[in-house]
């Protein structure tokens, strides 16, 4: 699959369709494919600075994503229903390049720097998978 115009950093399978896979890249995209029909992506998410580091799905919603991104941020995502992030959290002072959803606690995210340091964000109600 030619999944970006230039290097491919992550990729994550959904957890709720065996057929969709996100992809981060040194182009600041996150694109989803749905594996039956890869010709074009799914979706497009556009915001990130900086290369895309990390994407993961959450494992409490079919349609939240989060990203980790050079441009020392993350943000969730409802691939969904817009193209715009949902919440941006900039807890880093260097480049973000790791970052995971709680499975145990639906509104937890944590996010990891090369600035030597883990942050665990609560999400707002208003942002929590549902």
């Amino acid at each position: 699959i030619p999944a970006h115009s230039c290097e491919i950093l992550c990729c994550d399978w959904s957890k709720y369709d065996q057929h969709i896979l996100a992809t981060g890249g040194i182009d600041n995209l996150i694109r989803g494919w749905d594996l039956r029909n890869a010709a074009r992506p799914l979706f497009e998410l556009r915001g990130h600075g900086y290369a895309v580091r990390k994407v993961k799905f959450s494992p409490h919603s079919a349609s939240v994503l989060a990203s980790a991104s050079y441009d020392f941020s993350t943000r969730l995502w409802d691939w969904k229903e817009s193209t715009e992030a949902l919440l941006i959290l900039k807890n880093h002072k260097e480049f973000t390049y790791g970052l995971d959803f709680n499975l145990h606690v639906q509104n937890q995210i944590a996010d990891c720097s090369w600035d030597q340091t883990i942050c665990i964000s609560q999400l707002p109600d208003s942002h929590k998978p549902q």
